[in-house]
C-alpha cells in the first residue's frame, strides 16, 4: 500500500492573484485553477479592459450608454487598457519548489488512474442531487442529472485519499442501489477531474460491507424541493452554511465556467432570509459536518 495522498488541486493558501475577477475569493486561487486550468504560472496572463474616455471623466455618453460594451468599438472615445497579471505563491520561497515537485507527482498519479478502471472503497458521508444551471440569455434553467455520493476520505486504487471524492450516479442506479449515509462499500469506476474534484463515473461491481440506517434519497424527493427554488448571486457565506443552500455549476455562462447558489426554500434575497443556519466549527471550506439530504441537515456539495 502506498503513502496517503491529499487533493493538491484543492489545497488552500498556495496561490494568490489580484485580478479583479478573483476579489470575491479574496484573491486566493486553487492550484487546479492556476496550474491546470489557466496554466498561468509563472508567466501570468494578459487581460484587455474596455474603457471610455468620457465615462472615465464622469461625463455623459452621447449615445446614452452607462457602461462600455461591444457596441462601443467604433467610438472615438473607446480604448483598451492592457494589463498583465501574475499569480504568486503564498508559501515561502523554501516551500515553492517542493510544492511544485509534489504537484507534478500528483498529476502523474492522476494520469495513471485515468488510464484504467479504479477500485474505490469508503464510507458514504452524504448524498445530494447532481444539479446544474443552464444559462439562456438572462434566464437560467435548472436540470437534475442524478446524484452525487460524497466520501470524506477513502481508498483509491489501494491508496488512502484523505480528502473528499465523489461518485456520480444516475437516478436509475440510485433506485437500484439505494445508497445512503453510513454505507460502507467498494466499487469500480472511471475517474474524471471536475474543476479540481475527484469524481468517479461509469461505476459497477458494488460490494457492501455495511449499510447505513438513514432513508435513501430518491428522485421524487428531489423534485419536490426543486419546485420552489431560487438562485442567489455569487456564493454568500450565509447560504453556504444553510441547510437549504446548494452550490451548482452554471453551463453556457458568458464568462466561462462558474457556480451559483440555489436556495431550496425559495428565499428571494438571502440578506432577508430568516431560516436558521448551521454554524460549522470546521476550517475546511470543502466539507460539512452533516451532509444528509433528508430532514433538516446540510446537503451542500462543493
Amino acid at each position: 500500500m502506498q503513502n496517503a495522498k491529499k487533493n493538491l488541486y484543492k489545497q488552500s493558501h498556495v496561490f494568490r492573484c489580484v485580478h479583479d475577477a478573483h476579489r470575491h475569493f479574496k484573491s486566493e486561487m486553487s492550484p487546479f485553477y492556476i496550474l491546470s486550468e489557466k496554466q498561468c504560472f509563472p508567466d501570468g496572463c494578459v487581460y484587455f479592459y474596455w474603457k471610455c474616455r468620457l465615462l472615465a471623466k464622469k461625463k455623459t455618453c452621447f449615445r446614452g450608454f452607462s457602461h462600455v460594451g461591444n457596441k462601443c468599438f467604433n467610438c472615438k472615445y473607446f480604448y483598451e487598457d492592457k494589463q498583465h497579471q501574475y499569480p504568486e505563491l503564498i508559501a515561502g520561497n523554501e516551500n515553492n519548489s517542493s510544492f511544485l515537485d509534489a504537484f507534478s507527482d500528483f498529476e502523474e498519479w492522476i494520469n495513471n488512474l485515468q488510464s484504467k478502471r479504479v477500485a474505490c472503497e469508503g464510507k458514504v458521508a452524504g448524498i445530494s442531487p447532481d444539479l446544474s444551471l443552464k444559462q439562456q440569455g438572462n434566464h437560467r434553467q435548472i436540470s437534475a442529472h442524478g446524484f452525487l455520493v460524497r466520501f470524506e476520505e477513502g481508498f483509491i486504487d489501494d491508496v488512502l485519499f484523505e480528502d473528499p471524492f465523489y461518485l456520480s450516479l444516475s437516478a436509475i442506479s440510485q433506485n437500484k442501489l439505494l445508497l445512503r449515509k453510513g454505507d460502507n462499500l467498494e466499487f469500480e469506476a472511471s475517474l474524471i477531474i471536475d474543476r479540481g474534484r475527484f469524481k468517479f463515473i461509469k461505476s459497477g461491481r458494488f460490494q457492501f460491507y455495511e449499510r447505513g440506517d438513514e432513508k435513501p434519497l430518491r428522485k421524487n424527493d428531489v423534485l419536490v424541493d426543486l419546485q420552489t427554488y431560487t438562485i442567489q448571486e455569487n456564493q454568500p457565506g450565509k447560504c453556504m452554511d444553510c441547510t437549504y443552500g446548494l452550490l451548482v455549476d452554471v453551463d453556457n455562462h458568458k464568462n466561462g465556467p462558474s457556480r451559483a447558489t440555489v436556495c431550496l426554500q425559495g428565499i428571494a434575497d438571502y440578506r432577508y432570509c430568516t431560516v436558521a443556519v448551521r454554524t460549522s466549527d470546521s476550517d475546511d471550506g470543502d466539507s460539512c459536518l452533516n451532509t444528509s439530504w433528508g430532514g433538516k441537515n446540510c446537503h451542500r456539495v462543493l
